[in-house]
This record gives C-alpha cells, structure tokens and sequence, in this order.
C-alpha cells in the first residue's frame, strides 16, 4: 500500500497538480516554503517516479477521435494481461480495473475510420468476453480542475492555471483558434515525456529561438491545446480509494446532475453520457466509510432528480492521463 507523503511533499504536489510548469519560487512563494527546500523535495518526487510532469492535450482538439467510456469484460486471469495490452494503445487516456468484477474501465479516443477495426479485431483478439463503448457527451469537470483540498483558493489562484478553458474547449472549439503545426506537434510531443523540460532544451530540440518556444507554448495553453500538469496517485496525498460512480436519471435533469457531482473536491472528473442518460464520475476518498457518507449525500442531494446511484470501487490503474504506469509492464505485456 502507498503511504502517504508529508504535509510539504503533499503541498508542492498539488501545486504541481494546478500548474505543472510551475517554477520552484512560484511554488515557495504560494506554499511558504523555502525555495531551495521545494527544489530539493520536487525534484526527489520526480526523480523517485512518484510524480509524473506531462503536457497533455484536449484529444478532440487534436483529432485523437470521438470519446467513450469503455468496459472490457474478460476472465479474472486475463485482467492483468488485456489491461496491460489497453494501457499501451494510443487510443487510451487512462486503463484501471475494477475491484468488485473481473472488468476493465477506460477512457478512449477513437476515430471513426479506425473504430470498426479496433473494436472488430484489434480487441476481438484479446481474450475478453465482452464489452461496451459509452459515448462522451461532455465533461462538467476534468481531472486538470481536481485539487485535493489541500491548498487554498487564493494559493490556487497564485499558482494561475484552471481548467475553465479546457471545458470551453471541450464544449465548443474557441473562434479563431489556429491548428497546431508541425513545430507546435512536436513541442507537444517533447512535454508529453516531461513537462518541466527546459525552454533551452525545447528550443534546441526543434531548432527555433527561445523566446519563439514560450510564446507558442503559452499560444497552446491559452487555446487549450496544452496543458502542463502532475500525474501521481492519489493515495500519496492521502487519498487511497477511487470509486467510479454513475448516477442514473432522466435525460431533462443530466445538466443538474453532472454539476451537482462536480461541484464537489473529491470528484477528479465528471461526464455526462447520453446512453442511459447516465452521469459518471470518479472519486477519490481517504476511506470506505467516506465513500459510503458522500454516496448518502449525493443520494439526498440528488432527491428526484435521479433513479439511481451505483458505485465500483477502482483495483489498479495501469495508466493515468496518458502516462503508462509501471504495473503495465512494456509495450510488449
């Protein structure tokens, strides 16, 4: 099991959680920390593997493909083997099984000429036993807006990304916004391995001029092409269960639902699914008895506007955010 880290690896862990590029002083002047004392703990948490820094971005904005939540139903010893095989497609943003059945949860990406391929032989040739594909309507929060309650909204602030943008661009492509090009790609692709990578390391890399680098790297942020932020498991926090939750109700009151569920902390994301109509959400709790408290909450908050709450508790995640972890083995697993 995971233990969890001390208050200040936890401070400077959800200020990278906000804004991953953070510089150490921007991380000292908002925790109160000494600088040179967040430069050592920060680098220590990336050295280790315990957080991961990665640009990521909006997968419709870069035609990654139509969303769905997945399920792959396959024996309980082939769990481990489909799952590892599933973290390491392009199409997935995130891979975990599920705790109470022999199931697979995934985000994926899909395009439309690659779909009957995928699905008809790529995943034919697992040794699942079934499975479904749930389209995304929209997310009323994503993981980018989760903060773990541990610094305040006006230490949030200081630190300055948000995730309203990227739920703007998720909802409707900003006007004006210009396509990446082949320069902006491979930034992209350079702060997809590691977010914190140096302007000069950028720069020589692509073989433009520095002050080019930060411009387009801010261009990107600003039009949510990119965003910059850590990955690591929540249970370093504090936080060692997730539950992914999905609350069944009529189509008129699924906008009521989703932002009921995203309004609050413990909800990394939430997304509306017009299938069923249905609202899913992932929590992440310190307890069995708070994931039982916050279902009852939601429960009498909820009161008429919704038919019914189920809840499946997460096994293991074999990829976060795009960042294969390493219980997925290699590529070849």
């Amino acid at each position: 099991m995971t233990e969890p880290l001390d208050q200040s690896d936890r401070e400077i862990c959800a200020a990278l959680l906000r804004n991953g590029r953070a510089s150490w002083r921007l991380i000292a002047q908002t925790t109160g920390l000494q600088e040179r004392t967040v430069a050592r703990r920060g680098a220590r948490l990336i050295e280790q593997g315990l957080v991961h820094v990665r640009g990521l971005s909006q997968p419709h904005l870069l035609d990654r493909g139509d969303g769905y939540f997945a399920r792959i139903e396959c024996r309980p010893g082939d769990l481990r083997a489909v799952a590892s095989w599933l973290a390491h497609r392009p199409e997935t943003l995130w891979v975990a099984t599920l705790a109470g059945e022999s199931a697979i949860v995934s985000e994926a990406y899909i395009r439309a000429d690659a779909r009957s391929r995928f699905i008809e032989e790529e995943l034919a040739a697992q040794p699942i036993t079934g499975y479904s594909f749930e389209y995304i309507d929209r997310f009323r929060r994503t993981v980018r807006g989760w903060h773990p309650n541990i610094l305040s909204s006006e230490q949030l602030d200081m630190l300055g990304e948000d995730e309203s943008r990227a739920l703007e661009a998720a909802a409707e492509r900003p006007l004006g916004t210009a396509d990446p090009d082949e320069t902006d790609l491979e930034i992209i692709r350079l702060l997809s391995v590691d977010g914190r990578l140096s302007i000069d390391a950028i720069a020589n890399a692509v073989g433009i001029a520095k002050p080019t680098v930060r411009k387009r790297i801010a261009q990107m942020q600003r039009t949510d092409f990119l965003s910059i932020r850590a990955v690591l498991d929540p249970a370093l926090l504090g936080f060692p269960l997730e539950s992914l939750v999905t609350v069944h109700a009529p189509a008129s009151r699924v906008d009521e639902v989703a932002e009921f569920l995203a309004r609050d902390w413990r909800t990394r994301w939430a997304a509306e699914l017009p299938t069923g109509p249905s609202v899913r959400a992932l929590l992440t709790l310190s307890s069995r008895r708070e994931l039982f408290d916050l279902l009852h909450g939601f429960e009498a908050g909820l009161e008429g506007r919704a038919l019914r709450i189920e809840s499946s508790p997460l096994l293991t995640h074999y990829k976060r955010s795009d960042v294969v972890l390493p219980v997925a083995g290699g590529p070849a697993a």
